[in-house]
């Protein structure tokens, strides 16, 4: 009996072992795929499925500024405002904004901007029917 006991605890470790290693690489592996673009997908989301900003800065310093939001079926209006902010002195300073508001369940900005040298931003504010949520974009800097 006591065998039997043990090889229970044994067979339980193990498979703790296995899901906490798997966990952990699925962890590690979401985070080295979200460099460019900050995406959210909450399950508790009422009328949002999904949304996302993105900044990309060439070399040439011409900045792509991307938002949007994809509503749930049943969504009627979607708005996605996104703001380029620039780091000036330790603080965030708008620079430009733009906006896409649609009767249906997608919303998308896509913008380019010449930038000047600096640190740069994208602060996104996106709705579908009531529901709110705002994401921001990884700094680049030009």
């Amino acid at each position: 009996m006591t065998n039997i006991k043990l090889f229970y605890k044994m067979a339980l470790l193990c498979i703790c072992m296995v899901f906490c290693i798997t966990m952990f690489s699925f962890v590690s592996y979401a985070k080295e795929g979200t460099t460019q673009v900050t995406t959210r997908i909450d399950p508790r989301m009422t009328y949002i499925a999904g949304y996302s900003t993105e900044l990309v800065i060439s070399d040439t310093g011409v900045a792509t500024i991307t938002g949007q939001v994809r509503g749930k079926t049943g969504v009627t209006q979607t708005y996605v405002n996104v703001t380029l902010q620039k780091l000036v002195l330790g603080k965030w300073i708008d620079v430009e904004d733009w906006e896409d508001s649609r009767s249906g369940r997608n919303a998308f900005v896509s913008e380019t901007y010449q930038v000047n040298r600096g640190t740069y931003r994208v602060v996104m504010t996106c709705s579908a029917n009531t529901e709110t949520k705002t994401a921001t974009s990884a700094q680049r800097t030009y």
